[in-house]
């Protein structure tokens, strides 16, 4: 029998490829776009840009982006760096409701991995539906003929 599509367990199944290795990979960081960024799927402007900052190997640049795009209310908590290992914790800002578990958390001997682990940690909790989220979300609406985005008014 086939199992269903289960993006929490993918995810989980990245995180724990993110713990084992030594520093980021291009096979690694292209499972991480696939898995874990539906945004970036979605549309093609930010490709290009992605693209340069793989080909440059810009992984800490590449992290920082990816929460940027994919976690648009999510920011950079804490990054830091004790008995050499790197620690990245995001959290959704203005919004720490429950603060342990309103945050994403990872530990890497790597700082981009950190980085890295830390946004798929985040991830996860939205796939199990645990992510809290402060963005509205807006939609294109159709009216007579013209296009608007955002929400809906009424005039």
């Amino acid at each position: 029998m086939w199992q269903k599509h289960n993006p929490a367990r993918e995810l989980r199944s990245l995180l724990s490829r993110i713990e084992t290795v030594s520093q980021p990979q291009v096979g690694l960081v292209a499972d991480v776009l696939e898995h874990a960024c539906p945004r970036l799927k979605s549309t093609l402007g930010p490709n290009a840009l992605v693209r340069r900052l793989i080909e440059a190997e810009a992984w800490v640049d590449l992290g920082f982006w990816l929460i940027g795009w994919e976690l648009p209310d999510w920011a950079v908590h804490r990054l830091s760096c004790d008995d050499s290992r790197w620690s990245c914790a995001i959290c959704v800002r203005g919004l720490a409701l429950n603060w342990v578990e309103d945050v994403a958390e990872f530990q890497h001997e790597d700082p981009a991995l950190a980085i890295l682990g830390a946004f798929v940690q985040a991830q996860v909790r939205k796939a199990q539906g645990h992510g809290p989220s402060n963005v509205t979300i807006f939609r294109r609406v159709e009216r007579s003929g013209a296009v608007s985005m955002g929400p809906e008014v009424e005039r």
